[in-house]
């Protein structure tokens, strides 16, 4: 029966390739344009890393497969968390699943299916983001064409060890604990890993191997550097095989390539076994819904709303939302991702080498466009799904006498609070870590401020022009075509910001080295038009098109 459904998927995905026409096809493609640029600038990076350190004497050779080991093993262990949560909603919650347990399939079967779209899911992201560091790799190393079809050969069995460390956990958890609290509890400890390793790796500020005043230090590690790094994870296995097949060693990487094989087939050889006996059960539990017991009291929007009468619909949209955010763990866990962002971000900003005061504030006007890039992240998790999250309940909004701005203005007002803690967190803690002057603390703070509206108005804008109400979980909103281009909008707002006031910083810091009459107050005024202008237009056209576009929607 597993055929028969990975024969569906297929044909699945050659009708949504026919199916792309007209503007639909223009989209994909400019998307994927994009995405080929994005990838060839990273491999510009990894080449470039790649060859410093190839061309260290003694150790480069070694320093570059080591790092590819702690690459592979960064990736393994990303996949697993991503794995973890992801299984989760595709095991127990597909939209779909209702259909194929209609249909003559054996629970194994859809089992199996739904194990492989969960592997998919969890890996293709970073697999696509190591590949140009692979090449580069094989550029450095002077290797053939056959090195990377060797690496996709032993990506399938790597990608599927690691998705298999977290479709057997979620069949384990929802076998014994048969309940739809246990996917909450899931994405808060996944959500934990990826924060947790996301910043020990950070904080052991891994960029010290690459200064050249510890090359001393580092080469008197030949012999660490030589050792495996996690033998027995299969991101060792890898390593080992694309060692041996650059030497030409072709008896070791046939070895390595079998063990990392064999694993994978014996493991999945066993849960498939084992999901004959615990899929169902964690099935069935996973479709009931907790009950949330009401409190008869009165709510703050009650109170408020029988005193300003005009804020009653906004202030019941907004106790939905509110009870939303205290019950799905999703949000919960996003949460404690952006903790560990913020926290590296400002670990990153004070390890920054910069001795002189001009330059601290200088970093510092700078850092405008990175904090609104750590925003626009984060808008990307929030604010821009926050019309499609409704989901089929977007019906009941259509049907009641409320208009689609008044809608729009909601969700503009829970994400906006947010936005500007974190910009305004981000802005004074690094001018204070900086030491940066009185006007570009000032600078940098109204700014920041400025831009946490816009920002936050575009994702609501953006997300209204590219609802999808039929998401099944948040990661599909992120890496859609409408998410990166608020994104890509977003930047370029950024980066358009950070030119406009960059004459008036020019002229402070000539003020600052001793130039007589600095400031020209034409170019003060023109500054302050064109920041007027691009704001206004940030904020109003993405805005008015996400009114028009949901308007017109249909469900």
């Amino acid at each position: 029966m597993l055929p028969v459904l990975l024969v569906r998927k297929a044909v699945t995905l050659r009708n949504a390739l026919l199916g792309l026409r007209g503007w639909k096809l223009i989209k994909n493609l400019l998307f994927a344009g994009v995405g080929m640029l994005m990838l060839a600038a990273l491999y510009t990076g990894f080449w470039r890393l790649l060859n410093y350190l190839e061309g260290v004497e003694l150790i480069g050779p070694m320093l570059s497969w080591k790092l590819t080991s702690m690459v592979l093993l960064m990736t393994f262990s990303m996949v697993i968390v991503s794995s973890i949560i992801i299984s989760m909603t595709t095991l127990y919650y597909s939209f779909d699943l209702k259909f194929l347990f209609s249909c003559p399939l054996d629970s194994r079967s859809v089992f199996m299916d739904k194990a492989l779209e969960t592997v998919f899911y969890s890996s293709w992201t970073l697999i696509l983001a190591i590949l140009p560091y692979i090449i580069a790799l094989g550029r450095i190393k002077g290797l053939d064409f056959g090195f990377y079809l060797a690496y996709l050969f032993l990506m399938a069995p790597f990608v599927m060890l690691a998705g298999a460390f977290g479709i057997f956990f979620s069949m384990l958890v929802m076998y014994y604990f048969p309940s739809s609290k246990t996917r909450d509890v899931t994405w808060m400890l996944g959500s934990l890993s990826v924060g947790f390793v996301y910043v020990v790796f950070r904080f052991s500020r891994p960029e010290r191997l690459l200064r050249p005043d510890s090359l001393e230090v580092v080469a008197q590690y030949i012999q660490y550097l030589q050792s495996p790094t996690a033998p027995y994870m299969p991101s060792w296995w890898v390593t080992k095989a694309m060692v041996a097949y650059s030497a030409g060693s072709w008896g070791a990487f046939a070895a390595s390539a079998g063990v990392l094989c064999g694993v994978a087939g014996a493991l999945y050889l066993l849960i498939y076994h084992l999901a004959g006996r615990f899929y169902m059960r964690g099935f069935s539990g996973a479709q009931g819904s907790p009950r949330f017991k009401g409190r008869r009291e009165t709510l703050p929007e009650q109170r408020l709303g029988a005193r300003y009468p005009f804020l009653r619909p906004s202030l019941t949209l907004y106790w939905k939302d509110r009870l939303m955010l205290a019950r799905d763990a999703r949000y919960w866990s996003q949460i404690i991702l952006i903790a560990a962002l913020v926290a590296v971000y400002l670990f990153s900003i004070r390890q920054l080498p910069l001795d002189s005061p001009d330059i601290k504030s200088f970093i510092s006007f700078l850092n405008v466009g990175v904090a609104g890039f750590v925003m626009a992240a984060i808008g990307l998790r929030f604010t821009f799904p926050a019309i499609s999250l409704e989901g089929s309940s977007y019906w009941l909004l259509k049907s009641a006498p409320l208009t689609t701005a008044a809608v729009m203005r909601e969700k503009l007002m829970v994400s906006l609070l947010p936005s500007l803690a974190v910009g305004f967190l981000l802005i004074t803690v690094s001018n204070h870590l900086l030491g940066a002057d009185l006007f570009i603390s000032v600078l940098s703070t109204f700014t920041i401020l400025v831009a946490a509206v816009v920002i936050t108005v575009m994702g609501i804008g953006f997300g209204a022009v590219f609802p999808d109400f039929n998401v099944e979980n948040i990661h599909q909103l992120e890496s859609s075509y409408g998410g990166f281009l608020y994104m890509a909008c977003a930047m370029g707002y950024l980066s358009l910001l950070v030119g406009v006031e960059a004459w008036p910083v020019q002229m402070h810091f000539a003020e600052r080295f001793g130039r007589d009459n600095p400031w020209d107050p034409r170019a003060v005024a023109l500054s302050a038009a064109l920041f007027a202008a691009l704001n206004a237009a940030a904020f109003y056209i993405p805005w008015k098109a996400g009114v028009r576009n949901l308007e017109r929607h249909e469900l």
